[in-house]
Order: structure tokens, then C-alpha cells, then sequence
């Protein structure tokens, strides 16, 4: 492992966190139907809670490939391994590539718990908030590693998280371990591959020339495996968020 970068909290990638909404109601399943103004508000009141809770932690690796194996990418100095079609194909013409891992912390699952038992509706859109939110702190994450590689006029790729495609979801623990995750931001994962806190995300993402464009690698709703049963498919057949693993 090149370097871990222990930022964990109140700094510029967490502060000021916005949620669109747009995406609440995408998560919500609804497609463009008339919104009554109580709900409306109510939507308003769920974000301003959810704001108000959480609390975004996050940590980061840059890791050497070695991709002389064909249809094998390892991450060097870690016991990272993957024959996955789907990393190779995004990560070999990479140099290096990062592992990251964000929750948004236990305080926020326990209000959502607290709401299903008192207001239901309150609890399920406090939910699509958080969703929302921990995509908005890995976009975040990610946009500052680009800033620190355009020195070297390099970007990275899309983010690749286990449980999309035919990266199997049982991944994630060893990017946690990498990562100390648990001591380092709280994060840890159960036998069955849930993550707790459950709003958390782990992702791989590799480092190319800036003149990268994603061809052949773009996440897609097309080419994921969940593709027949996902309720959220964005409707333009493409996905650009990291896939949230849910209980």
C-alpha cells in the first residue's frame, strides 16, 4: 500500500454537504408524478434532519497495479487479487490505482430506525436522504483525489464498487482490511457481507491519463447484474452512482 490518507472528518470534502433532491425522489420511485405540497415539505424537513445527523468519515489508499497476469489485477504490497472481468478492463492500463471506503456513521441508521417505529414515511424518505448523501461524499472524495493528480496531468476512472457487475460483494471486506477501516473510521462488516454502518460505501477506482474517457468501462445499468430487478434503473439505461449495499 503507496499511501493512506487519514482524512476522516470536518474538512472540505465533508462540510457543507448538499443532497439533491431530485435524487430523494429518484430513490423514492418517483418518475415524474405530481408531488402534493405536504410531502413536499415534509421532503424538506427529512434533509434538513439528515444533515443534521450525519456524520461523514472516510479514508483512501493509492495502491501500484500489477496487471502482467492476464485478466488479473493485483494491488501491490496487499493481499488484493481480482480475476473480475470488469476490473481488468478498468484498471489495466492504470499505473495505480485507489481503494476507498465513506460512512456516513451509526447515528443517522438509528434515527431512521427511531422513525419506522413512530412515522414511517418520515423514516423511508430519511433513508433516500442518506443514499443520497453518502454518493454526494464519494463524488466528493473523488473529485479531490483528481485535484491532487492533475499535477501529473493524470485523472481517475469511474468508481467500481463490489456488488456491481461481477465483482462479487463479498470484496469489500478485504478493501475494509487495507484500509483498517474499523479502527480508522468506525467501519466494519459482518460474516454475511453487510456493512455497519449500513449507509456506507467501498469502492476501487484507477488512476489513468487525463485524457481518459471511460470507453468500455462506463457503469451502466446495461451491463450490471442487477439490471432485471433494480427498482432505482435510471431511465436513460445509465447509473452514475456507487451501488449502496442495503440489509
Amino acid at each position: 500500500m503507496d499511501n493512506v490518507f487519514n482524512e476522516f472528518t470536518n474538512n472540505d470534502v465533508t462540510k457543507d454537504i448538499e443532497i439533491d433532491k431530485n435524487e430523494v425522489l429518484r430513490y423514492l420511485q418517483y418518475k415524474g408524478q405530481n408531488i402534493e405540497e405536504d410531502l413536499k415539505n415534509t421532503i424538506d424537513e427529512c434533509v434538513e434532519i439528515t444533515l443534521s445527523t450525519i456524520n461523514p468519515r472516510y479514508i483512501y489508499s493509492s495502491c501500484t497495479i500489477d496487471s502482467s497476469v492476464e485478466g488479473t489485477i493485483k494491488l501491490k504490497n496487499t493481499n488484493l487479487v481480482y480475476s473480475s472481468q470488469d476490473i481488468y478492463r478498468l484498471l489495466k492500463d492504470c499505473d495505480r490505482a485507489f481503494v476507498m471506503a465513506a460512512t456516513l456513521g451509526v447515528e443517522i441508521e438509528r434515527l431512521t430506525r427511531k422513525f419506522s417505529y413512530s412515522d414511517l414515511t418520515k423514516s423511508i424518505i430519511i433513508d433516500s436522504c442518506a443514499t443520497t448523501a453518502i454518493e454526494e461524499i464519494c463524488n466528493r472524495v473523488q473529485e479531490s483525489v483528481n485535484i491532487g493528480l492533475e499535477k501529473e496531468q493524470k485523472t481517475t476512472t469511474m468508481r467500481y464498487s463490489p456488488g456491481y457487475g461481477d465483482l462479487g460483494i463479498e470484496n469489500n471486506k478485504g478493501i475494509l482490511d487495507v484500509l483498517s477501516a474499523q479502527r480508522n473510521i468506525g467501519l466494519t462488516i459482518t460474516d454475511s457481507g453487510i456493512m455497519i454502518p449500513r449507509k456506507s460505501v467501498v469502492a476501487i477506482m484507477g488512476v489513468s491519463e487525463l485524457k481518459y474517457n471511460n470507453k468500455g468501462a462506463k457503469k451502466s445499468c446495461n451491463n450490471c447484474q442487477n439490471k432485471d430487478t433494480c427498482v432505482y434503473k435510471r431511465e436513460d439505461g445509465g447509473c452514475a452512482n456507487i451501488r449502496v449495499h442495503k440489509e
